[in-house]
């Protein structure tokens, strides 16, 4: 599990510029301070791999799954899995997170399709419809806009990659809410029913964990500019 973020951490996340290359060496730190369970260390390291992991996921999910298994899904499943890992991860070798973070993929990928299979129904009827802007990308201008400040996306990977990462830091209940009414875009009722709570509830829970993502987002926000 994941510790609270450690400000004498070398070369603070949350301070690097989303434009500033990041070199070995800051990969290392942060590697080596995420696996001491260093949350900020470790959200930056989505960011910076952030588009080596939805390539990698594009290419589990290919041709045969297209339509019917949504990489984003398999990252958001893999970042919450490795947040509540972090403390068997060792940080041993080249591109060590990487390789660690591949195999959770894999993982994750392996059980969305037999959950597919088990359904024993026309996935096909699953299929969303291509969109030129991403769930999570959507939400984190969302959360910008909330915050009083119209936002565009400057830094996509490091911004969605970021979002998944606050996302998986959120308690159980706020996750499941926010993740089926705002990602997912199921009615309220039907969440309420899958979690055993009233609507009212639900609400609650949701805009809990809207708030903390804000938060966490806000420190955050060289991912957002104005959209101005």
């Amino acid at each position: 599990m994941v510790r609270p973020p450690m400000s004498s951490a070398p070369d603070n996340p949350a301070d690097r510029p989303a434009d500033r290359p990041i070199d070995d060496a800051t990969i290392q730190s942060w590697t080596e301070a995420a696996s001491g369970g260093d949350a900020e260390a470790l959200e930056a390291l989505f960011a910076a791999m952030h588009d080596r992991f939805l390539g990698l996921a594009r290419r589990k999910v290919g041709v045969d799954w297209q339509g019917k298994i949504d990489p984003d899904d398999i990252l958001q499943e893999t970042y919450i899995a490795a947040f509540n890992g972090i403390d068997r991860f060792e940080p041993e070798g080249a591109d060590a997170f990487y390789r660690w973070v591949a195999a959770i993929i894999d993982h994750r990928f392996i059980d969305a399709v037999r959950r597919l299979r088990r359904l024993k129904r026309d996935v096909t009827r699953q299929q969303r419809m291509p969109s030129r802007i991403s769930r999570h990308e959507s939400l984190a201008v969302q959360l910008g806009d909330q915050a009083g400040r119209p936002s565009r996306i400057v830094n996509r990977a490091d911004a969605i990659g970021t979002l998944m990462g606050c996302i998986a830091q959120l308690p159980e209940d706020q996750r499941i809410a926010v993740q089926r009414i705002h990602l997912d875009e199921a009615p309220v009722a039907e969440v309420a029913r899958e979690l055993d709570r009233t609507e009212d509830a639900v609400r609650r829970l949701a805009g809990r964990g809207l708030e903390k993502l804000e938060k966490l987002m806000g420190r955050r926000s060289r991912y957002l500019s104005s959209g101005e």
